[in-house]
Parts: structure tokens; sequence; C-alpha cells
């Protein structure tokens, strides 16, 4: 018997052993609920201890008045209660899918609307009529805490840029392609587990690849414009700067979009998106960053942006998820025929008492969301190394971003002299950019928006991750183990020590 023999037949009997009516599988459920809720309760109410704190970190005193201080921690308190309430009711949501069989009672609905429709009623049509049901039935709990959250809570706080005609519309549009991507998706999901039999994780595996990356290119020109209108970033000094810093870093710049951010909201970002090894990508800035910020601050935090793609970081990112879809369908096959666990929740493949529903087969989809209520722990447990592995990736970016100087120096140098042309990597750069309207810049242009006396990356982006902070009124303290379960990035003191940390040692250097 070979090793893979060997493993099929363990798979199999772990398979054996976990279908077993003696497993109490409903009860089990509602225990894991539980100590997952109250663990998350304890550290929301650890986090929200610290917004009774009355003066900043000494490390901000230096960047934060006492005003924007008291202003971030009744934000951040407001936050925190909000959270511990939607939280409540989103446990007690779940208690009640569970408890009165609402998994069993949504493939009832569902099929009797495709019946009512005249739509065929087998199990892909189903599953995705599933899908939609159960969806339909979160945003009915969803709709009125997110009303709350934008009309009250931001409103409150002075973030909020919403009008209620945006918000349903908004919410609408959510509706619609979420339905056009989703359901398809999820019925050749059920379509590709049934042609592959026991061989299903690879075929799904190669299918969500391809939505990945079909989806990264898709998402900018279909799926966003339906919520924001991007537009070319306008010629000037910030966009000579981006365009000069992304010909340093080689990176393959396509396109630099404003986004319309404040139409929804006052707090600010920017990033890129494009995860195709080789192919182009794009920049994004938020109109409320460009107005808040100076463009050698909006340079800086690209600087970092930039970092995470010298770093492999988004495709780093997409291989953790996909390794981690692999473990969990993996783990999912010891599942997908366990008779004792369908049944525990309503569902049986012949007559059987308590059964909501009875059908040939046990739907795959429902299977597979009995399956992640069961490892609803491990996947809490997971956010722990996700995010320490994604807080590394930040520091490493900013490290990028700090380090970056010689280069930007050596191009800001080579472009303010007199005799210089344009070097051949910005030549090569802005002729690539087919797409944007940008004219070829002359030397005098980049050494205008590059001088040769340039406030180091460092001192520039700790600035503007302190203008970021006030702006978005960002919590300023932190409890560790909070922040190690909920943050994926730094804390703003913890930034500002690493980047304090790079500085002094290139000083020694």
């Amino acid at each position: 018997m070979t090793w893979l023999a060997h493993a099929a037949s363990e798979l199999k009997g772990a398979a054996a052993y976990l279908d077993t009516p003696t497993i109490p599988w409903k009860q089990l459920v509602i225990c894991l609920l539980w100590g997952v809720y109250l663990f998350e309760t304890y550290v929301a109410v650890r986090q929200l201890r610290l917004y009774d704190k009355t003066m900043p970190p000494k490390a901000l005193v230096p960047h934060v008045s006492l005003d924007t201080f008291v202003k971030s921690q009744a934000y951040g308190r407001d936050k925190a209660r909000f959270a511990l309430v939607s939280d409540a009711i989103a446990h007690a949501y779940n208690l009640a899918s569970v408890y009165f069989d609402l998994y069993a009672l949504a493939w009832v609905w569902a099929s009797d609307l495709l019946a009512a429709v005249g739509a065929p009623t087998n199990e892909v049509t189903k599953s995705a009529m599933w899908v939609i049901v159960n969806s339909a039935m979160h945003e009915v709990v969803g709709i009125p805490l997110s009303l709350y959250r934008n009309f009250v809570l931001e409103e409150r706080h002075g973030f909020n840029k919403l009008t209620l005609a945006t918000f349903v519309s908004d919410t609408i549009k959510g509706w619609v392609v979420g339905t056009a991507i989703g359901a398809p998706l999820v019925m050749l999901a059920v379509w590709v587990i049934r042609w592959a039999g026991d061989y299903f994780v690879v075929y799904v595996m190669l299918l969500f690849t391809a939505v990945i990356l079909f989806g990264s290119v898709l998402y900018p020109l279909v799926i966003q414009p339906f919520f924001n209108k991007l537009t070319p970033l306008p010629e000037g000094a910030l966009r000579d700067r981006v365009v000069a810093l992304a010909s340093a870093l080689h990176f393959p710049l396509k396109h630099l979009y404003v986004i319309d951010g404040s139409k929804r909201s006052s707090h600010s970002n920017a990033y890129f998106y494009g995860i195709v090894p080789g192919g182009s990508k794009h920049i994004v800035i938020y109109d409320t960053l460009i107005e808040k910020s100076t463009p050698e601050e909006i340079e800086a935090v690209l600087a970092h942006e930039l970092g995470h793609w010298a770093h492999s970081d988004p495709v780093k990112l997409v291989l953790m998820s996909q390794l981690n879809l692999v473990l969990m369908l993996s783990l999912f096959t010891l599942f997908i025929h366990n008779t004792s666990l369908y049944r525990a929740f309503g569902f049986a493949q012949r007559a059987a008492s308590g059964a909501l529903v009875v059908e040939p087969y046990l739907p795959v989809m429902v299977g597979l969301e009995l399956f992640q209520l069961v490892l609803n722990p491990t996947d809490a447990l997971l956010r722990f190394g996700i995010n320490a592995a994604v807080r590394r990736m930040e520091y490493a970016a900013d490290r990028t971003a700090a380090e970056n100087e010689a280069m930007r120096l050596i191009e800001a140098k080579d472009a303010g002299s007199d005799d210089a042309q344009p070097s051949a990597t910005v030549v090569d750069w802005v002729d690539r950019l087919s797409e944007v309207p940008v004219h070829r810049l002359p030397s005098e242009t980049i050494g205008d928006a590059l001088p040769e006396e340039q406030e180091p990356y460092a001192e520039l982006l700790k600035r503007s991750l302190v203008k970021l902070h006030i702006h978005n009124l960002s919590s300023m303290y932190h409890d560790p183990l909070y922040s190690a379960y909920h943050h994926s990035h730094p804390t703003l003191t913890e930034r500002l020590v690493a980047l304090d940390r790079v500085a002094s040692t290139k000083k020694t250097h």
C-alpha cells in the first residue's frame, strides 16, 4: 500500500468516526458559537476600557493635541460600544439559525421560489437560490445596523457623507452585483464538486484560482464603477512625483486614478491593484487624502504601497488565502458525506424523524456551511497567525519606503542637472503609459517634482501616518490581545518606533 493509499484509508476512517449519531452536532455547534462569542466579547471589553484614558500615549504627545485625543477617544468608544451591540445581534442570529434549523427552512424556501417561477429544481439551482435566501435573511438583520452606523455613529463624528438615496442605491447595486456574480459561481462550484467526486479539492482550487485572477482584472473595469467614480489624476506636482517614484522602482504603472471617496466618507486612503504577475498595475488615491495631505506626504504613502509590490505581498496574500482554502476543503472531505451532521440540522436522504428536508443527496453548499460552523473556533485562532504575517509585511513595506532614499536621490540628481535628459528608466516608463494622459516628463519638470534636497521618506511617512491617524480619529491606545486579534496593521505607535529605528540605523551607516 502506497503512502497515498494509506492516507486515503486514514481519511475514510476519520470520516466514518465523525459520522455517528452519538455526536450531538447541534449542541456542539451552539457551544462553539458561544465560546467564540464570549472570547471576542472579552477582547472587545479589554479595548473598550482603554477609551477611559484622559491623556494620549507618551509617544504621541508631540504629535497629537489634547482636543484631537478627546475626539479620538469618543469616536473609538462609540465604535466599540456599537461593535458590542452588533456582535450580540449577530450572535443571536447565528444561534437562532442553528436552534430553529433556518438552514433547512431556507432550503425549503429556495425550492418553493424556484418552483414558483418554473425554474429547474436540481441541486445546482437550489444551492444558488439557497445562498440568495440566506443572504437576504442576513440583510434583514444587517441593514438597520448599517443605517445606524452611517447615519448616527459616523454622522455624529463628522465622517458620514452618504445620503439616504446613495445608501439605498449602494444596497440595491450590491444585491444585483452579488447575485449576478455569486449565483453562477455557486452553481459552477457545486457542479464541479459533483463532477470531480473524490478529487474535488484539486478542481475547486483551480476554479477559484481562475476566479481570483479573472476578478482582479474584472473588478476595476466593471464592478467598481458601479459604486465609485474614477478619474485620471490631473497633471501637476503630485502626478509628476508618483510617475517618477514608479519609474524609479520599475513599477508597471498603467493608470493613475482619483476616487471619489468623499461621496461616502471623509476617511482617507490610497492603494494599488493588479495581482497578475507581469501585468499592469493601477494606483488609486482618495480625493480626501489629496485634500488633507501634501504631494510629498502622498508620495511617501505610495512609497509604502509600492513597497508591498516590491516584496510581492499581494501575491503572498493570495497564496496564503489559497493555502487556507486547500486546508479547509481538505478537511471538508471528512464532512461532505456526514449524514449525522446533516440530520442534526434537518436534512436527510430518506424519511427520518425531525427532518425538514428529504433529498436523494446531501446538499454540498449546506454541508460546507455546517462544516464552517464546526470549524468556527479554528478560524478565530487562525486570525492571529494571518494578522501577524500581514503585520510583518507592513513593517517591511515601511522599511522599504524609508530605505529607498538612495534611488530616489539619484533620480532627483540626474533629473535636476542642467544638461540632463530624462533617464532611460523614466523615458521607457512614460512611453508605456499609453492609456494615461501623461506628457513626457522633461528634466526640469522632474527636477521640480523631486528636488535634490528632499525630506527623507521616513519623516514624510511618519508625518503622513500621524496626519491620517488624526484625520480619521483612529484609536491611540490598543490592547495587545485586541490588536493581535483584530488588527492586520501595526498600531501608529509601533510604526513610528519602527521608522525611527530604520532612520537611526541609516545614520549609523
